[in-house]
């Protein structure tokens, strides 16, 4: 077994009674499509000691399913229902607000996205309708109750600007993650943060976070799988998403340098720092 960097030993982790596990996907369990070294032994020591992997992903534009999938084409045997996306914690935060829908007519959720956020409102009895330049008079956008902002790469300034108008009039929006700026090979993209403030900013709307860092992610998991927080650690490479969700939350922290550079506050540093997952795997 390999060691830990500081922190508790990589025995401890096995010894802490932990009945679920929060994995972060990309830089902890794959980085873009090669899986890391140890990640599909270490998904299975977990299943072995009876403690549940979840799937823990602020990726809004894969469905449950796909993710499912995905991982299981890289060797890391995963299922649907054990998958937990920031698009189905968003749609959650807006089923939660507003009222139940009447058998005849489900309320209407403007939002600019993947497939994964339109699957997951749809999951929570919601309508949801595709900001769509060409529709910024349409009918349905006067009747719309809710907005939802997910990774958009082909948006365009009227789809924002419609999305923009419902958030005024309703007063609120929701954002599925609020990362400025997604790394790629050659420097960054517009992340679904830079998405989010420009409708935030056009709109003066309140926004609600449903994606790490922000608590509510956490807490829509551990409701969903029935886990409190001291049964719970979340696995991640991301200091600033998934270190500091755990420590919002109240649950133990596993900090991966396999992925994402990051400084860790000397205040509240994770239980553990490991180069990569392979590090925690069990010597039986």
């Amino acid at each position: 077994m390999a060691s830990s960097i500081s922190g508790r030993s990589p025995d401890a982790f096995w010894r802490s009674g932990f009945k679920g596990a929060l994995l972060d996907l990309d830089g902890t369990l794959f980085r873009g499509h090669q899986v890391i070294e140890g990640a599909p032994s270490f998904v299975e020591a977990l299943r072995t000691r009876g403690i549940q992997p979840v799937f823990f992903t602020n990726n809004s534009s894969r469905t449950p399913a796909q993710v499912a999938a995905f991982l299981s084409d890289l060797g890391i045997r995963a299922r649907e229902d054990e998958v937990a996306t920031s698009a189905q914690a968003a749609a959650a935060a807006i089923r939660r607000r507003l009222a139940q829908p009447t058998e005849w007519e489900a309320p209407v959720v403007a939002f600019v996205g993947g497939t994964g956020l339109e699957e997951a409102l749809r999951a929570e009895k919601l309508d949801p309708r595709r900001a769509r330049a060409d529709e910024l008079r349409a009918e349905w956008v006067h009747r719309a109750q809710a907005v939802a902002v997910g990774l958009a790469p082909d948006v365009c300034y009227g789809d924002l600007a419609l999305l923009a108008r419902v958030a005024h009039r309703v007063g609120w929006m929701v954002l599925t993650n609020p990362d400025r700026r997604l790394p790629v090979e050659d420097g960054f993209m517009p992340g679904n943060g830079a998405i989010g403030a420009f409708v935030q900013t056009a709109s003066s709307a309140e926004v609600l976070v449903t994606g790490k860092p922000d608590v509510s992610f956490v807490r829509y998991a551990l409701e969903r799988f029935g886990l409190r927080e001291d049964e719970v650690v979340i696995v991640g490479d991301n200091v600033e998403t998934d270190v500091e969700a755990g420590k919002a939350a109240g649950v133990a922290t596993v900090w991966v340098r396999s992925g994402l550079a990051g400084e860790v506050d000397p205040a509240h540093p994770p239980e553990w720092v490991i180069e990569s997952v392979a590090s925690l795997l069990p010597n039986d």
